[in-house]
Formats: C-alpha cells, structure tokens, sequence
C-alpha cells in the first residue's frame, strides 16, 4: 500500500462516525427507514443502532455513500442559510430533475443517482 492509499483508509472508528453522521442526516430529511436503507446499502440489522457498538464495521459500499450523502448536505449548507430548507430540500420537486425530488433521482439510481445530486449541487455552488 502506498502512502497515499494510507492516507486514504479510514480507521473503524471513523467510518462509524462518519456513518453515523449520514444516518443522523438522513433522519434531519424526515427519510422513513426504507428510505434509509436504500440509500445507504444494505444495512445489517445491527447497523440501525447507529454504529455504536464497536464491533459494527461498515462495509465500503455504507462508506462511500455515506461521504457522498454528506457531501450533499455540505452543499445545501452553502446553497441554503436555514438548514431547514435545505433537509426540505431533498423532497421538493425540481425541474432539473424532470419534476423528480432529489430524494426521487437517489432512491431510483442508488450510487449513480446519489453521484448524480452531488455533483448538480456543486454546479448550484459554483455559479
């Protein structure tokens, strides 16, 4: 492994946090529990405590989509004073997106659509 690569591991205590942090998130957008399992993976039933026990390890697939979820809301933090707004946000209709929410656009292209929100935000912020 590389020093780089190195660099990039996350320790099992900072990917539980990190997950931990997006399924809080997912909670703040008012997602149902279904919800949240599609958007964060297959999540082992264990998982649903929110990572407190130590011996809970997410898998790569949790962590990827967790630093995207969280990414996205870094966005809407930019994009929206009121954070309020922005977990609102993910359920309202938009153009852009065909007259889908951006929780629609996720739910129905898993990753790709979570990739997809992401980077139609950053757009939003660097305008």
């Amino acid at each position: 492994m590389s020093e780089e690569q190195a660099e990039n591991v996350l320790t099992l205590r900072e990917a539980q946090t990190l997950c931990r942090a997006a399924l809080r998130l997912l909670r703040n957008w008012g997602l149902s529990n279904d919800d949240i399992q599609a958007l964060m993976g297959q999540l082992p039933e264990a998982s649903r405590l929110d990572f407190e026990n130590e011996q809970q390890q997410p898998n790569e697939d949790m962590i990827v989509r967790a630093n995207l979820l969280l990414s996205i809301h870094r966005q809407l933090r930019v994009l929206f004073a009121d954070k309020v707004q922005g977990y609102q946000w993910v359920k309202k209709t938009n153009l852009t997106f065909n007259g889908c929410s951006a929780l629609d656009v996720m739910l129905r292209s898993g990753v790709g659509g979570i990739v997809e929100v992401k980077e139609y935000l950053e757009a939003e912020v660097s305008r």
